[in-house]
């Protein structure tokens, strides 16, 4: 059991075998919410996430095939999504730990590039209160294909950890993070327990060179 003052865990290929923002979209193309032009791109973007290539839009392209969408119609989409699609895709040995740590009382938090729109559903299920994510920017209860700030991607995800760790009165080094990719490694690098689960290639190289837990749940 983690001594840390926080547990962070990452979500997609860590919590998830998939990506929730994949699958969210294809119920959304399904559905009619989202064009079917854009499921072209998503085995791209899948391919170029797992190899570690990829790089996020600005705040201002980042997720066009939503704008127009009613924040209402979104959470709809969200839990129906997570039933029908992510309920089934979690690690059971991550879901595990985090359980464990909740009934130990320890304080978990979810700290995802993804959606806070997409995320929150899993989030309820696992009894998760604190969730750092992406946040999609509404006006008037209508997206605007923008995100409100910036994507919790590369360092920007480490910057509103350590914020996070901070306003809580915590200590990086009594914290945990828990993540599948090299994407992550700025963060990572910034805890006291840092655990690599399902990692990519870049990510397991460097756990292994230094003594990190690896969780594999393939």
């Amino acid at each position: 059991m983690s001594r840390a003052d926080l547990d962070f865990f990452d979500v997609d290929h860590t919590i998830t075998r998939h990506s929730t923002a994949s699958r969210f979209m294809m119920r959304a193309i399904a559905r009619g919410l989202v064009p079917w032009r854009f499921a072209a791109a998503l085995p791209w973007y899948g391919l170029t996430y797992r190899l570690g290539l990829l790089r996020l839009k600005d705040r201002d392209e980042a997720f066009p095939s939503l704008r127009g969408a009613s924040r209402a119609d979104l959470e709809t989409l969200a839990a129906e999504t997570f039933e029908r699609r992510v309920r089934g895709d979690l690690n059971p040995k991550v879901e595990q730990l985090i359980r464990q740590h909740l009934e130990a009382g320890r304080r978990v938090v979810l700290a995802t590039s993804s959606l806070d729109i997409i995320v929150a559903p899993l989030a309820a299920h696992l009894g998760v209160r604190d969730v750092i994510a992406t946040k999609l920017e509404f006006e008037n209860g209508v997206a605007t294909g923008r995100v409100a700030g910036h994507p919790l991607f590369w360092d920007e995800k480490r910057r509103r950890v350590l914020a996070f760790i901070r306003e809580a009165g915590g200590d990086p080094r009594r914290c945990s993070f828990h993540s599948d990719s090299i994407y992550d490694l700025p963060l990572l690098e910034e805890v006291g327990e840092p655990v690599a689960v399902n990692p990519d290639f870049r990510l397991r190289r460097i756990a292994t060179r230094r003594a990190w837990p690896i969780i594999d749940c393939r």
